[in-house]
């Protein structure tokens, strides 16, 4: 009983000593733990003084309200399904607070946490929107400086798209300036989300001289800080597709960060066309034979001098599934390559100098070059 007169020393309101024993008693709020406190101290030491502004809490818990007034203006019309609260508290208080605690045994919660739970069923209350531990938005309520930081969750767009033109990258160059896929996609989607900035991430890449047909590559849009997630994708498509940008967007569905991952680690044959070149008249007998040798074969590439700025000078093995003959005329041949998934096919052909191998160009005795190349299917 002693500890009972103790525990009311401490000068708190009836929440925050209630919520000292947080987990006795399941099934209670932290106002109702104090109550029986309180009506315990009064059965056998008379009516206890609670304060009327607890050091603690300094009354929060009554002004709910009031941030959920300064949450509403700071989302403005920005869309959302879901929510989740954070807070700010501060430090020396949260201190005092978790002292107190351990002398009673450390079987309570901070308010932090409280009030995280508390604001967040007023919240949901008031607005109809859901709790979640993956939310359209964070709100972080600062209740030092009776602030409200939101920290909105990127909408995540998965599509494939079909690049039909030779002179663009995949993605923006370092300074910003000249035409990509993704800013062709992007520019359109920011009008459609009222979003802050985008980026796409792809199932691999073509270089900007290959065009990517067939069934298109995979990707996915990010885009920071929407305000609109309800997108017509529909109208969003079709706007990107009449645009006359040699770039056509398809099978468009909302997703999530985790798809980023799943089309990066994909690993997919891929068939192409390609158009090779030879300073001589090019021989049937010897192109034949020169596929024949590289159907199911695994070559050695090292990094190409081309890419060797941007990435690791490894050596890579790869497997040519096939490489079919489609046309021979004169110094040209059209010939279909199907390949694993991150063969360098510029470099299959022309060997690289030697860093890869076998190469055509070294089977077939002659220096092969690439006039045109296009994806035309990703085997998913």
């Amino acid at each position: 009983m002693n500890d009972i007169q103790d525990l009311f020393s401490n000068k708190l309101c009836i929440r925050c000593t209630g919520r000292i024993f947080a987990s006795v008693d399941t099934g209670l709020t932290n106002y109702d733990r104090g109550l029986k406190l309180a009506f315990a101290h009064n059965a056998f030491f008379g009516h206890v003084e609670i304060p009327e502004r607890c050091y603690i809490c300094n009354g929060i818990f009554d002004n709910l309200n009031m941030y959920l007034n300064m949450a509403l203006e700071a989302i403005n019309s920005m869309e959302f399904s879901t929510f989740l609260i954070g807070s700010k508290f501060d430090p020396d208080i949260l201190l005092e607070e978790q002292k107190i605690q351990n002398k009673y045994g450390n079987k309570g919660e901070s308010i932090k946490k409280e009030f995280n739970r508390e604001f967040g069923k007023y919240f949901s209350e008031h607005t109809g929107k859901e709790f979640s531990k993956n939310p359209d938005i964070l709100i972080e309520i600062n209740t030092v400086y009776d602030s409200v930081n939101l920290i909105v969750r990127p909408l995540y767009i998965y599509g494939t798209y079909l690049k039909k033109r030779r002179d663009i990258p995949q993605t923006r160059w370092i300074n910003g300036t000249g035409d990509s896929i993704e800013s062709l996609i992007g520019e359109i989607l920011i009008k459609h989300t009222g979003g802050k900035n985008y980026k796409l991430h792809g199932s691999g890449r073509e270089d900007v001289d290959v065009m990517m047909l067939g069934n298109g590559r995979e990707f996915v849009m990010e885009i920071d800080e929407p305000s609109i997630r309800n997108v017509d994708l529909k109208e969003f498509m079709e706007e990107v597709n009449a645009s006359n940008s040699g770039i056509y967007i398809s099978c468009l569905e909302f997703s999530t960060k985790d798809k980023i991952r799943e089309i990066k680690e994909a690993t997919y044959d891929k068939v192409y066309m390609a158009t090779v070149e030879c300073d001589q008249e090019i021989s049937r007998n010897k192109l034949e034979s020169t596929c024949n040798a590289l159907k199911n074969q695994v070559i050695s590439q090292r990094t190409p001098v081309r890419v060797i700025g941007n990435r690791a000078d490894l050596i890579r093995k790869k497997e040519i599934k096939y490489i079919n003959i489609e046309d021979i005329h004169d110094k040209e041949a059209v010939i279909k390559i199907c390949s694993q998934s991150g063969t360098y096919i510029k470099e299959l052909i022309n060997g690289d100098n030697g860093r890869t191998v076998p190469s055509m160009s070294s089977i077939y005795g002659k220096e092969l070059r690439v006039k045109n190349l296009d994806v035309i299917k990703i085997m998913r």
